[in-house]
């Protein structure tokens, strides 16, 4: 949808494990996109992950937790969850809530897309893909997500909001992406 394959890398099937994620330049990245499946134990944040795969030659065990997604350095515009319940976590009072959405602001991304609660995969590869579109038409990332969930409306009538609704962004959403 960017119309960038030359300076796309995927991490797919086998390949997508966490030790290979880890090793790559993500300071480099503008854009880190994960579909993968998420998971959060809201009593210990810390625990939340994204799961890859298993290297076996590695000590990594494909669960990219809370603790190790902080002490990535990243410049990223954009780190999108594409997975269940990325977006909750522990409300730890007046400093909001804990969880992978947090890890990954901390460690430098300036803006983190992530799903409120389980999602529906034909939705979510609908949303993802009208999300993107509007990235490459120069829209910001709130609008483009916004604008996604209307054309998902548009096209599929009138649905419940636990097919369009899950995903939300945090951070500055604000301006556009320059490719």
């Amino acid at each position: 949808a960017l119309g960038r394959p030359q300076q796309t890398t995927l991490l797919l099937g086998d390949i997508a494990t966490e030790t290979l994620f880890k090793s790559e330049p993500l300071f480099e990245f503008k854009i880190i996109h994960f579909a993968v499946h998420g998971v959060s134990v809201p009593d210990f944040p810390d625990r939340d992950a994204l799961i890859l795969g298993r290297d076996p030659h590695s000590n990594d065990d494909g669960l990219l937790q809370v603790r190790e997604i902080a002490r990535l350095s990243l410049d990223a515009d954009l780190v999108t969850l594409s997975a269940c319940n990325t977006g909750t976590g522990k409300l730890e009072g007046e400093e909001g809530s804990t969880g992978l959405v947090q890890a990954f602001l901390f460690a430098g991304a300036r803006t983190v897309a992530a799903s409120l609660w389980p999602v529906d995969d034909d939705s979510t590869r609908f949303l993802m893909k009208q999300f993107y579109t509007h990235l490459a038409q120069n829209e910001d990332e709130a609008s483009a997500l916004r604008q996604a969930k209307l054309d998902y409306l548009n096209s599929k009538g009138d649905k419940s909001p636990i097919f369009w609704g899950p995903f939300v962004v945090v951070g500055d959403a604000s301006k556009p992406i320059n490719f």
